[in-house]
């Protein structure tokens, strides 16, 4: 496994947004020229229409109360927004990403709409904007308004109040420089809320894998190997991250099985969109494992 895995994941609540975003820029530079341009234009004034008119009902929609089903929609956000498209963002063709984009965007919209109409009225306000932001990183492809000072505000709402209301299981772990401190030995399978604490002075980050049944290799052998390799032998979970002296919450469905806690932040990472030019973290001995039981 590379650092380049774990930097592709970065996104804000556990969402791989950023590159769901990358995928939509690439998605439109390919030779189609003005023609492309046009109709990206046309688009957009569609989407802006159709995000008009999804606000106007969602102010007599939202803050429908429903708690249940509001904390199984934005579980569903992230657990679909952690995987991203299917696709590799640096090799494959502009045709491909576009379609992908397309396919994940689909796939996400049901959920965003559920989160919406469910929101209890304490955070609807809070679920509103990052709902609009989403799907303007997803329209556009500009992924800055993720780390706006609006989008993390309304983020760490919406966390506070499902770890308060939504009666999951809760686990968490503070990043140092450079390791895991607090990571629990075992944790009850189902709906877990991942807080991460950041106390070093570099970003860090707590990416969770599942190791796939009958793989025998500890952690440093899986990621000794090739990506692609490490990868057919583990299935990505979850991620949350934070700069130094921050925290984040994400919220992930855990089987049981064997985890790994992993950073694949590079060296020299002071702030999110500044990545620094180290080796990544992991093997600076920044690993955790633990049981999901």
């Amino acid at each position: 496994m590379t650092g380049r895995m774990g930097l592709r994941r970065w996104s804000t609540g556990g969402a791989a947004l950023l590159m769901a975003a990358a995928l939509a820029a690439c998605g439109t530079d390919d030779d189609g020229g003005e023609d492309t341009t046009a109709a990206g234009s046309t688009e957009t004034t569609e989407n802006t229409e159709t995000t008009e008119s999804t606000e106007t009902t969602g102010t007599t929609e939202s803050g429908s109360g429903d708690v249940d089903a509001f904390c199984s929609a934005v579980v569903d956000v992230e657990t679909l927004s952690s995987q991203g498209p299917p696709v590799d963002p640096e090799t494959a063709p502009p045709e491909e990403l576009e379609a992908a984009m397309l396919e994940f965007s689909e796939q996400l919209e049901p959920s965003l709409e559920e989160a919406e109409e469910t929101a209890p009225e304490e955070v609807s306000e809070d679920v509103d904007t990052l709902v609009s932001q989403i799907r303007q990183v997803l329209e556009t492809g500009d992924d800055s308004m993720l780390i706006s000072e609006e989008f993390l505000t309304a983020d760490a709402a919406v966390d506070e109040y499902m770890i308060d209301n939504c009666g999951y299981e809760q686990i968490e772990a503070t990043g140092v420089d450079y390791e895991y401190e607090g990571l629990p030995d075992t944790v009850p399978a189902g709906t877990v809320a991942v807080t991460f604490n950041n106390e070093g002075e570099e970003v860090h980050e707590i990416g969770l894998v599942r190791i796939n049944e009958g793989v025998t290799q500890s952690i440093e052998e899986l990621l000794a190997l090739p990506e692609e390799e490490a990868m057919s032998m583990a299935t990505f979970v979850g991620v949350a991250f934070a700069d130094p002296g921050q925290s984040d919450t994400t919220f992930m469905e855990m089987e049981p099985g064997r985890y790994a806690a992993v950073c694949f932040v590079p060296e020299g990472t002071t702030h999110i969109d500044m990545p620094g030019e180290g080796a990544p973290h992991f093997t600076l001995g920044m690993v955790g494992e633990f049981t999901v039981e």
